[in-house]
């Protein structure tokens, strides 16, 4: 048993796990997700001295939802993500006879996105893409931060990527996406230069005899990981000139709010990330909208 899995003490934590990931076939992301929220859910419980499952109502839920927020720093979709977590546990257990009423079910969730989200400006993406850390990945580490604005994808799923994920001369990529949900993603000529040149050239001497599938490679050469993916994007940024904290996400967000300050459709750009609802999507669209605020703001004549 793991770490995690010992630290794992609300009822039936461990059955209910198995039952998502065998039952319901969910994906071993979205299991240690669940597993994760079950060890927060333990933790507020414990402080806030609530004794069991039977104790959970709405007021206790958000009680818990609240503590997770100020001592554990929780950000709100964080939070509702515990909260659907929680709400599949009480069913679960309800289900086995360990529960009699499930009133977390009763539990409104958490306003999401109240801000807009964080974006960096075209300006600031090119030099972030024109600055890779000098050394002997240099190569990899440019094609990897392209494709990351390229695609508009999540660090999971660039890293992710399979050599033969690449498709039409690589001009299009093969994203697996939340649930193991694949789309196609164009990659723009200047991503395309830069995979080649490193697919051409590090990637076979990191994999001379053609063993690896992974499309991007670690030093040893094996598949990377997203926390190097997260640590070249933090490198870069500071290499940029770039003071404000920057994220892998941080160029998901972007890619999706110029593909709309440049016109695009709305479900063109939920296509695009792989989103299951439109309404997802639309928080985007609030950018825009602050972008326009501002616009006016700064030169309607009777804008103060």
């Amino acid at each position: 048993m793991s770490q995690d899995e010992a630290a794992v003490l609300v009822p039936a934590a461990g059955r209910f796990l198995d039952h998502v990931r065998l039952a319901l076939a969910l994906s071993p992301n979205t299991v240690r997700d669940y597993r994760t929220a079950l060890n927060h859910l333990q933790a507020a419980m414990s402080a806030l001295e609530l004794g069991g499952p039977e104790q959970l109502g709405p007021d206790e839920v958000a009680a818990c939802m609240g503590w997770l927020r100020d001592q554990r720093k929780l950000a709100a979709p964080t939070l509702a993500l515990c909260l659907v977590a929680w709400r599949m546990w009480a069913r679960y257990l309800v289900e086995e006879g360990l529960l009699v009423h499930d009133r977390i079910a009763l539990t409104p969730s958490p306003k999401l996105w109240r801000s807009v989200p964080e974006v960096l400006n075209p300006e600031e993406v090119e030099r972030l893409l024109a600055n890779p850390p000098e050394g002997p990945l240099r190569a990899r580490d440019k094609a990897a931060l392209e494709l990351l604005y390229a695609l508009g994808g999540r660090a999971s799923e660039v890293v992710g990527l399979g050599v033969t994920d690449l498709k039409e001369h690589g001009r299009l990529a093969l994203l697996r996406g939340k649930g193991s949900k694949e789309r196609l993603v164009p990659i723009g000529e200047r991503a395309n230069r830069a995979v080649r040149a490193y697919r051409d050239g590090l990637r076979r001497e990191l994999d001379p005899r053609g063993r690896q599938e992974a499309l991007l490679l670690g030093a040893a050469g094996g598949p990377w990981h997203r926390q190097g993916l997260w640590r070249l994007v933090r490198d870069a940024a500071q290499l940029a000139g770039i003071t404000k904290p920057v994220w892998p996400h941080l160029l998901r967000h972007s890619f999706a709010t110029h593909l709309l300050h440049g016109g695009a459709d709305l479900r063109a750009v939920q296509a695009l990330l792989g989103h299951a609802s439109l309404t997802t999507t639309e928080r985007y669209t609030h950018v825009d909208a602050a972008r326009l605020r501002d616009i006016h703001r700064r030169f309607h004549p009777r804008s103060v």
